[in-house]
């Protein structure tokens, strides 16, 4: 106890804590939220969907207990706010662009509108077609949307990461490296709302409500995104429910908060790895910073769902199997098998991280073979069973009743406008010219390449499928990340094709995650199955082969020209990122 007491970083853990619950507890809290709909009104909650016949008026009210004058609110409406009044008095609509978005909604001030104290809001909203609905959310708008405690809050976060890396022995440029990641990441949820870049959010917080608010666990063809593994859903219900003792309209934004917390993990996991595989020199901090910096994998920071959770799960799992693999200690072969528990808990994909943790055990066991083997494999496979077990038995027992299980349980709902051709042209084909030309895939036209497996997956690796900073400056900046990538993907292929027997292990975690990526594409060939997100993860040993294939290279000027593209690449990463909230 004395020795924790003594800790500096006891008390910035402590003050980091206190700085956190005054920026949720001094928000202003909405309550008594009310819809009145076919004269019927009822308590609900926010954010709140309900269905509509089209045409439809309904209202929705709360109250607004305002502590400063500072009111500022993302409202996204299902689909058109036609009035609002506050405290009674008509609220002017006039010049406010996204009144009829259901998507990003309207950012507004309502400031100069409210008192200090207990406020009374009403929307009036007419719903088109389809479902209806009111979303209440802090704004999304970037720095613009900080407040001093938020920056104090930043700097006590970072400065905490900065002490937990020193005590495991990070030095001073992997922990800048590793800084910078947490704080793009930072910057990128200050302008980014749960369903902005994101995948099935709908379906993830249906999954997670129905857990939190109904107490068990939905049967796997129940919702959209039932079919996965409870684990993520569990944790988010338990955060759910603590959350919404106190504002529900708050918890999806905490909600991303844990998804952000996972992704700083992978990012300490990920640079450790290319750290114990390269050393502490410039070419492994030149991996880390590209691989940290990657577009796709900062997109997927903030982003609701439960593939954050399998990200740190078999970065967890790769940087362990590295250590066991170089020194052969039994602790972190036990260690990598808690990462690929993690991972097989979060998605079916991590059935994958598994087959290689079991490759690597045995391969392991063979070339230094000891007495206590069996102990770690009891233990390991004790660990994994127990995983697999809690977190897939509905797929077990389905398979017990004789039912068709798949590993996409929502493959027949997908719209039959995202199919694509099967045919092994489609595979082994990468069209350069639409490559370079279109820098954004879609899942729903031909254009930018989806009808071709490396195309899209290269693309989709950059940007999922949205299309970002949709401006001249910001498609100039994506069809330059687009050629800068060749420059990585091309040297990894040659590093590949010379890796050495300590590199074994991140050899085999490429070539079985794309393998799971092209047979997810063959068995359905829908253009959304071929998404680099599924297995983002491998980005650090592809990253890391391809400095090695740029190490491998004889001509000077070649080699140097392929460090300054991966540079640029990073560096054009960054700018893309912190460009778009503006």
């Amino acid at each position: 106890m004395k020795k924790i007491l003594r800790e500096p970083l006891f008390y910035l853990l402590l003050l980091l804590a206190i700085v956190y619950l005054a920026i949720n507890l001094s928000s202003q809290k909405i309550s008594d939220v009310k819809l009145t709909k076919n004269n019927i009104t009822q308590n609900i909650n926010l954010p709140y969907e309900t269905s509509s016949e089209g045409n439809e008026v309904f209202f929705i009210s709360f109250n607004l207990l305002v502590k400063n004058k500072n009111v500022k609110y993302n409202i996204i409406p299902d689909n058109c706010i036609e009035e609002i009044l506050i405290n009674g008095e008509k609220f002017p609509l006039d010049g406010i662009g996204g009144i009829c978005d259901y998507q990003r909604g309207a950012y507004i001030d309502f400031s100069k509108y409210v008192k200090s104290g207990l406020n009374h809001f009403e929307f009036r909203i007419l719903n088109h077609a389809g479902p209806g609905g009111l979303r209440v959310e802090t704004p999304y708008s970037g720095f613009k949307s900080l407040s001093f405690m938020h920056c104090i809050f930043a700097l006590f976060f970072l400065l905490s990461v900065a002490l937990i890396l020193k005590k495991l022995k990070f030095r001073f440029i992997p922990t800048s490296i590793i800084l910078l990641g947490i704080a793009v990441r930072l910057v990128l949820y200050t302008y980014t709302g749960p369903t902005q870049h994101s995948y099935d959010t709908g379906g993830h917080l249906e999954y997670v409500k129905i857990i939190a608010e109904e107490n068990r666990i939905p049967a796997s063809d129940e919702s959209w995104s039932a079919y996965h593994p409870p684990s993520y859903y569990i944790a988010s219900a338990a955060i759910k429910k603590i959350v919404d003792l106190y504002d529900p309209s708050i918890t999806n934004r905490i909600l991303q908060q844990f998804s952000l917390l996972l992704s700083f993990g992978s990012i300490i996991f990920g640079v450790a790895l290319i750290i114990r595989l390269l050393g502490n020199c410039s070419p492994a901090y030149l991996a880390a910073l590209v691989s940290v910096l990657w577009p796709g994998f900062v997109l997927a920071a903030p982003r609701i769902g439960n593939d954050s959770l399998f990200y740190f799960g078999a970065l967890f799992c790769m940087f362990f199997a590295q250590k066991y693999w170089q020194i052969h200690r039994s602790s972190d072969m036990i260690l990598a098998s808690i990462g690929a528990a993690i991972a097989l808990s979060a998605k079916s994909t991590g059935l994958i991280i598994l087959v290689i943790w079991t490759i690597i055990y045995i391969f392991g066991s063979l070339r230094f073979f000891r007495i206590h083997s069996l102990r770690i494999l009891l233990i390991s496979a004790f660990i994994i069973v127990l995983s697999l077990g809690l977190s897939n038995y509905r797929t077990v027992i389905d398979i017990y009743k004789g039912k068709n299980t798949g590993l996409v349980g929502n493959i027949r709902s997908l719209n039959t406008s995202m199919q694509v051709k099967n045919e092994i042209g489609n595979y082994l084909y990468f069209d350069l010219k639409d490559y370079l030309l279109e820098p954004y895939a879609s899942t729903w036209v031909d254009k930018g390449g989806r009808q071709y497996f490396w195309t899209f997956a290269l693309k989709s690796s950059l940007f999922g499928e949205f299309r970002l900073w949709n401006s001249p400056l910001g498609h100039t900046l994506a069809t330059m990340l687009n050629f800068l990538l060749l420059f990585i993907f091309i040297p990894a292929i040659w590093g590949l094709i010379h890796f050495k027997f300590k590199e074994f292990p991140p050899l085999l975690f490429i070539a079985f995650l794309f393998l799971a990526l092209a047979y997810l594409r063959i068995n359905y060939p829908y253009a959304c199955s071929n998404d680099f997100r599924y297995i983002m993860p491998v980005l650090f040993p592809l990253v890391y082969f391809a400095v090695r294939g740029t190490q491998m290279l004889q001509n000077s000027r070649l080699k140097a020209f392929s460090y300054i593209a991966m540079l640029a690449f990073a560096g054009l990463s960054l700018v893309f990122i912190m460009g778009m909230g503006f």
